[in-house]
């Protein structure tokens, strides 16, 4: 089962615990900064889709699991908002719209595809979709940084309450480095307490993801038809530091005009 498809599997659970709001100011500027759709894609359960519908974005999101849009479309039906849900491969990216002023993909989510030839493909197909000086933006780990938390030992992510009935969820995790260290296995176990601590349930989630290096993305993104308009190392804009930054925030345009432009 793929990372995507596997998160079927918590979509209930991953609002309780994927709460992180650093990044939403950032993508709300860039979207304010833009006249025309926005497409975010991997977008999951809406932790940026639905700020950006707040902020009354005409949004197109994009996700392979099935449950969690339905839990994205449950969210905007509740706020009275709307967005165009798509359940896509994004490796294989083909919608009516080709002509996106600015696309977006949060969250580290790119290295969830683990097949370089994968993110090639989803490279050259976002590339397909984004208007002419229009803006994608990816995010991605640092893998200098990342790789110091990837030691084998089982930690406690977070202890939260549930949002969907009384008790709570402790979420562990043990990550390992595989193939050379370029993939990432992080399981997660979900435990699930009643309100008087006696456990409920127990879930595993296996995730796999894939660290790319700075010059390897750089160069599948320049293959794809995408030059580097700027690479920030966090969500204040600072330059990325490879010693020191936690993420990689690659903000991309065509390097030439769509054909027939």
């Amino acid at each position: 089962m793929t990372t995507t498809g596997a998160q079927a599997w918590v979509a209930d659970l991953y609002d309780d615990y994927v709460t992180a709001t650093a990044d939403i100011p950032f993508f709300l500027e860039e979207a304010r900064n833009v006249s025309g759709p926005v497409l975010e894609l991997m977008a999951g359960t809406g932790r940026i889709s639905l700020p950006l519908a707040e902020a009354g974005g005409d949004l197109t999101c994009v996700d392979l699991s099935g449950p969690m849009l339905a839990r994205l479309r449950t969210k905007l039906a509740a706020k009275g908002l709307s967005a165009v849900t798509c359940e896509m491969d994004v490796a294989r990216l083909d919608l009516p719209e080709r002509a996106y002023p600015l696309i977006l993909l949060p969250f580290q989510s790119f290295a969830e595809l683990r097949d370089p030839e994968d993110q090639r493909s989803a490279l050259e197909r976002i590339s397909a979709h984004l208007a002419d000086g229009g803006r994608f933006i990816c995010t991605l780990h640092n893998p200098r940084v990342r790789r110091r938390t990837i030691d084998g030992q089982l930690r406690l992510l977070g202890a939260v309450p549930l949002s969907r009935r009384a008790g709570s969820l402790l979420l562990w995790s043990v990550q390992q480095a595989e193939a050379g260290g370029a993939i990432v296995r992080a399981g997660q176990i979900y435990e699930l307490y009643d309100q008087d601590g006696r456990m409920e349930e127990k879930r595993w989630l296996d995730v796999r993801f894939r660290l790319v290096e700075p010059s390897e993305f750089r160069a599948m993104a320049e293959a794809a038809g995408f030059r580097v308009a700027a690479l920030y190392g966090d969500y204040d804009r600072t330059p990325f530091d490879e010693e020191q930054s936690p993420f990689m925030i690659w903000m991309l345009e065509r390097a030439t005009p769509r054909a027939g432009s």
